[in-house]
This record gives structure tokens, sequence and C-alpha cells, in this order.
């Protein structure tokens, strides 16, 4: 069964929102096969998952935004 969707917000960007955000939607998989590629371009270290996780969170996260 797959995972749920995370759903995460960014700033809304009209001006009578007054602050609400819109939600975006990265999916799970896509962080941890992204993750992935980062961990082996980073040499597989031993110890530090979070750091790839986070950077391909942050980078899909961005990505999604530009796309908007």
């Amino acid at each position: 069964m797959p995972k749920p969707t995370r759903r995460l917000h960014k700033p809304a960007t009209g001006g009578a929102s007054h602050g609400i955000a819109a939600p975006i939607s990265v999916d799970h998989a896509n962080i941890a096969r992204l993750a992935y590629l980062y961990w082996l371009e980073r040499g597989c270290p031993i110890g530090s998952p979070e750091e790839d996780w986070f950077q391909a969170e942050q980078d899909l996260i961005n990505e999604q935004t530009r796309a908007a």
C-alpha cells in the first residue's frame, strides 16, 4: 500500500489571500528516490540520511513552486 502524500504549505501569492498558505503535495516515493540519488552522489556515507532526505524534499517543493 503506498504511503500517503505529505502535504506542505507554501506562501500564497495572491493579494487578497491575507497570508493563507496554499498546499503543496510532495510524494513520499519521489522524495525517497531523489534522496537515494543524492546519497549515491555523496559516496554512500553512513549516518546522515536526513541530509539527503531534507535536500530532496526542499528541491521537489522548489520545483513545484516554480511550476505553479
